[in-house]
């Protein structure tokens, strides 16, 4: 009997060897599927000869591509895309394959040029890409040395200032997009930098503000959430 169970306990030890071995397996070949898009797709609009011409090379492959996003100090370096809604991008790529990775994504409801708050999503990766090294602006120096996020479009180049940053609960309303007026935004922003690690006194309730989204994992359903002002 006594050999029964520890055969028994080798064999159930084995198959949790085996099953925790296919998860790091299948976690990485996602990971390599994810680099390997995101590098095609960075080859493509390195080899264009203006940003017109990569967004009509971007846009021929995916219709819902917008812009490509830059942020100072980071290897945050992609094309946002804006979905039907705020699911469908979660967990499929730049192709509209299934990658648990998903894509940087604009809310469904933003129009970027004219919104208070646009806001950008994307996961926090354990490999530390997509939304993954947003985690940096935690630290005071890195804050203070890196201001600058880029977007650019066909034909224009939009830089904004980050003005904050925090840890906010998912219900918190940080990505809020909708505001009937200067008012209504003001106390949006009141209410974001009241809660903000770190802050710059640079926005205003007539500015135009982009807001970069990703999970936090000091609490279940915390955020990472990155302020910025167009310049």
């Amino acid at each position: 009997m006594k050999k029964f169970f520890l055969n028994l306990l080798t064999l159930i030890f084995i198959v949790v060897i085996f099953i925790s071995g296919y998860k790091i397996y299948d976690t990485l070949r996602y990971y390599k599927k994810a680099d390997n898009v995101y590098s095609q797709l960075r080859d493509k609009k390195e080899d264009s000869e203006s940003m017109n011409d990569a967004t009509k090379n971007l846009s021929s492959i995916n219709p819902d591509y917008k812009f490509w996003i830059n942020v100072e100090g980071t290897n945050i370096d992609y094309p946002v895309v804006q979905g039907n809604d705020n699911d469908f991008y979660l967990n499929h790529d730049f192709n509209k394959d299934y990658l648990p990775a998903g894509s940087i994504f604009l809310d469904y409801r933003n129009n970027f040029q004219t919104d208070f708050n646009s806001v950008i999503y994307g996961h926090h990766m354990k490999n530390s890409t997509m939304f993954g090294q947003m985690e940096k602006f935690k630290d005071r120096e890195f804050f203070e040395k890196n201001k600058t996020i880029t977007l650019k479009t066909d034909n224009s180049t939009y830089e904004y200032e980050i003005f904050a940053i925090g840890v906010y609960d998912a219900d918190f309303g940080y990505n809020n997009v909708n505001f009937s007026d200067e008012e209504d935004f003001n106390n949006f922003l009141n209410k974001i930098l009241s809660k903000s690690i770190y802050k710059r006194d640079i926005v205003t309730s007539k500015d135009q503000i982009i807001t970069l989204s990703t999970c936090s994992y000091e609490y279940e359903n915390a955020r990472i959430a990155i302020f910025a002002v167009k310049k």
